[in-house]
């Protein structure tokens, strides 16, 4: 398990927060799988994933988050992602061409408006 990363959800009346840091790869994707999970099964319908203190992000982690927006959508749940303008994986989003998949925002405040209809 890698140590250095984390997930922590912040629960609203109509979505969540999801904030990640660290390394998302092969290693921790189980985690932000559960993550997930877990805030669906408590009822949870729109998802904001906070990237900004993402560190690294491979193939795997760049898939699970596809994933995760597939099984959403046919449950007609949402999710946005929140990565910086200048951030390194940003690069990973656009070079793959997965930020024409998933809605990217540069902030949550953008992320929440966009997702879960919060002005």
């Amino acid at each position: 398990m890698n140590e250095s990363f984390e997930t922590t959800a912040t629960r609203f009346p109509t979505y969540a927060v999801v904030a990640v840091s660290g390394e998302l790869d092969a290693y921790t994707v189980p985690q932000l799988r559960e993550c997930t999970q877990r805030l669906v099964g408590d009822g949870v319908e729109r998802l904001v994933f906070d990237l900004r203190r993402v560190t690294f992000l491979d193939s795997t982690g760049l898939g699970a988050l596809v994933g995760i927006k597939k099984r959403l959508r046919a449950g007609e749940k949402t999710m946005c992602l929140v990565v910086e303008d200048d951030q390194p994986v940003r690069r990973v989003f656009e070079i793959t061409r997965v930020d024409k998949a998933l809605p990217i925002h540069p902030t949550v405040e953008a992320a929440v408006h966009d997702c879960a209809g919060v002005a």
